[in-house]
């Protein structure tokens, strides 16, 4: 008699261990999401039309790996072993991850977003030298957008560094946050 009310319990036990095996402060995929999405916020107006990239695998090929702000981008990576990080990422992904580096230039200083379709890691580099970021969220639910991470960013070029994404491609968007 015991172990059925333990075994009950252990399934009722279920759901939250499931909940505490996501990232603290994102949201869950919503499992009802509607044919028609609810209208995105401003800052990820370009979200829906995305532009392929390939991203690099070394700093000599981030010219050819160049993101547009305010346009979004179906980035294609590549598995971390092939990926010479300009800086160590701080989260590189273990052997069957994907990375990749990408270029972008701010015009306008200011704060700006770097939104994912996925839980990948996020490193900025400006000069070498990784930017911290300022805030971390959650996208929309039912948008694709799976976190945001805004960085206070004075005009010039950057190093978007990737990495521990599980898939070979990811959905990118850089944006001016207003």
């Amino acid at each position: 008699m015991i172990s059925r009310y333990v075994f009950v319990a252990v399934l009722a036990l279920l759901p939250a261990a499931a909940q505490s095996q996501s990232m603290p402060g994102m949201a869950m995929p919503a499992a009802n999401c509607l044919a028609t999405p609810a209208p995105l916020p401003p800052v990820l107006a370009a979200w829906p039309e995305k532009t392929p990239v390939t991203s690099a695998t070394r700093a000599s090929g981030l010219d050819a790996a160049a993101l547009t702000p305010g346009k979004a981008a179906t980035v294609t990576l590549h598995p971390t072993r092939e990926v010479a990080f300009v800086a160590q990422p701080e989260k590189p992904g273990g052997s069957v991850a994907h990375g990749g580096l990408l270029a972008v230039t701010i015009a306008d200083a200011g704060t700006y977003q770097i939104s994912l379709s996925t839980g990948a890691w996020i490193d900025l580099l400006k000069d070498g030298a990784a930017q911290v970021s300022t805030a971390h969220a959650p996208g929309p639910a039912c948008s694709g957008v799976r976190k945001t991470v805004q960085f206070s960013m004075p005009a010039g070029r950057y190093v978007i560094q990737l990495s521990a994404n599980a898939d070979p491609t990811i959905q990118v968007l850089v944006s001016k946050v207003p």
